[in-house]
């Protein structure tokens, strides 16, 4: 490779990177040295303080942002695992009379935008009584994600023989007894997707968050940080920074323990066993 180009990419990798450098500097810095001029990138004086701030300011209140999303994304993996195991189990292993045309229909609920869905959404959740609850979240963010994961899930069991399920089938097998102690255990690749992909959309959502929720009761840690920033605690950026930093951290490590069979997921059924 040209070594114009590397040293282009190392510009742009940096560029990058060097806001992240800042907020986790920021983030353990005591607040005279994050005023302090001219500023410091490595924390002179390391301190966790601007940490035990984060989580003592408003009597707890991030910790309720925490435990609101942790939550969500809880119920909404669970809620999308169980469709998508038993749509794409009932898609790809039992062909059945227009089972063609819901997956195209579920293609084509992927390719719609979901800023055109906003207001409709909005509407019915007032209707029905779950504007700023954790369950109509929930809902709405299992409507957003099901297609995708329906979809990869179909996939998958695609690319898995099926003499698996005609032997299984042969030895007096139920559909529930081939589908999980036969197809689950071979599945953890698009489980292990599932879960990645969910908890990092839930977790690091900010638009549908803010739209539908407007308590602190149901604000997830996206909206809250948010909050902090632009109303209780605008002008403390060591606070803003601590709560960008513990917002980053539960995402990288979900990603890194499950990144082997999240991508081992995502490429599954690309050819068909």
């Amino acid at each position: 490779m040209n070594k114009a180009i590397i040293a282009v990419l190392i510009i742009v990798s940096i560029s990058f990177l060097l806001p992240i450098m800042w907020s986790f500097s920021t983030a353990f810095k005591p607040t005279g040295e994050i005023l302090s001029y001219p500023p410091t990138l490595i924390p002179q004086d390391f301190t966790f303080d601007q940490f035990i701030k984060l989580f003592t300011a408003g009597n707890g209140l991030f910790g309720k942002y925490i435990l609101n999303t942790l939550f969500m994304a809880g119920v909404s993996i669970l809620g999308v695992m169980i469709v998508s195991l038993f749509s794409g189990y009932a898609l790809s292993m039992l062909p059945f009379k227009g089972s063609n045309v819901i997956l195209l229909l579920i293609l084509s609920i992927m390719m719609v935008p979901f800023q055109s869905l906003l207001i409709p959404i909005y509407d019915l959740l007032n209707k029905i009584g779950l504007f700023d609850t954790r369950i109509g979240l929930i809902l709405v963010y299992m409507t957003f994600f099901m297609p995708f994961c329906i979809f990869m899930v179909f996939n998958y069991f695609r690319s898995l023989p099926k003499s698996l399920r005609e032997s299984a089938r042969i030895d007096g097998a139920g559909e529930m007894t081939i589908l999980f102690k036969i197809l689950v255990p071979l599945s953890l690749p698009a489980l292990a997707t599932i879960i990645v992909y969910v908890f990092l959309e839930v977790w690091n959502d900010f638009v549908l968050a803010l739209i539908f929720s407007s308590s602190p009761d149901v604000r997830n840690i996206q909206v809250g940080i948010t909050v902090f920033a632009t109303q209780r605690f605008s002008k403390d950026w060591g606070l803003i920074n601590a709560g960008v930093v513990f917002s980053l951290i539960p995402s990288m490590l979900v990603f890194l323990i499950l990144q082997k069979y999240y991508v081992k997921g995502l490429t599954s059924g690309t050819v068909k066993g």
